[in-house]
């Protein structure tokens, strides 16, 4: 059962900030702890020992677990990224809740793999579900990249395939955005099928980084480009990192210009990412200059 939050990610941060700096000491404190009371023996004064020691090194910890859980929830949860206290009604109450309702998923998704409806039906369970990064997290690594891949794959060759691959898609962003992929996904922008990259991208937000990398990987694959609309819509709805493109990849940003010419998307991203007051001026300006060499403007 979930519950309603309210959390200042500034706050919570500075505390996860002071309860790691409070585990370091108690880490320094307690081999001389240890080896004050093995030299004491049956001397010691104490009643606890170390013991106190340990407890209060895994409440900082485990506390820091929960306020980071919870950081990252409403971050997902909400928007607008505000200054002050974030408030969001959150699908779980815990993350170890989170985590086994994700497992339950997985397991539906795993025995529907060889039909797009009850692939969908199990994935319905993940509606509204998965902003929670740690549930995210956990569905993908039950499922792993080849199940994951496998699972969008039939989705987006399927009737209304866009919509029920979203909940896929959205819990791959919230777990990418928030650092919890484990290191077997790493190499999925390189060896995912077109497909799936574009749905990735297209069908939720995830990092800067990541969109940089899927679209070299569209963009450098051998044979000709397939269609581009989804990952310029993705471009659109992320200016930055559509200037990072521009300005750091101009031979792929001249094959995406080129072959996504006529779509009125591309001049909506265009115009997102090179107009007066987008993003670091530096960065803008160095995006136009590869604009224009191209020719686009």
């Amino acid at each position: 059962m979930g519950e309603f939050v309210g959390i200042d990610p500034r706050g919570a941060h500075e505390l996860i900030r002071r309860m790691e700096a409070g585990k370091a000491f108690l880490g320094r404190t307690r081999p001389s702890l240890d080896a004050a009371i093995a030299e004491a023996g049956p001397d010691w004064a104490g009643h606890q020992g170390s013991t106190a020691v340990r407890r209060a090194w895994a409440f900082f910890h485990e506390s820091q677990q929960d306020l980071r859980w919870r950081v990252d929830t409403a971050e997902q949860l909400v928007p607008v990224r505000e200054r002050g206290l974030l408030t969001a009604d959150f699908p779980f109450g815990s993350e170890s809740e989170a985590r086994q309702d994700a497992e339950d998923t997985a397991a539906a998704v795993r025995a529907a793999l060889d039909d797009p409806r009850a692939l969908a039906r199990a994935l319905s369970a993940a509606v509204g579900k998965a902003g929670d990064p740690a549930y995210a997290a956990a569905l993908l690594a039950a499922l792993g990249p080849e199940t994951f891949t496998g699972a969008l794959r039939l989705l987006t060759g399927a009737p209304l395939g866009e919509a029920d691959a979203a909940p896929l898609a959205r819990a791959f962003a919230g777990a990418e955005r928030t650092g919890r992929l484990g290191d077997e996904w790493h190499a999925l922008a390189e060896t995912a099928p077109a497909e799936v990259l574009t749905a990735l991208v297209s069908l939720a937000g995830p990092s800067g980084t990541f969109l940089g990398r899927v679209a070299l990987a569209l963009l450098d694959r051998p044979g000709p480009v397939g269609d581009l609309g989804g990952l310029v819509a993705a471009f659109a709805a992320n200016p930055v990192a559509f200037q990072e493109f521009l300005a750091g990849h101009p031979g792929q940003a001249a094959t995406l210009l080129t072959a996504a010419a006529g779509d009125p998307g591309l001049d909506a991203a265009l115009r997102a990412a090179l107009e007066p007051g987008a993003g670091a001026e530096g960065l803008r300006e160095r995006a136009r200059a590869t604009v224009r060499r191209i020719g686009g403007g």
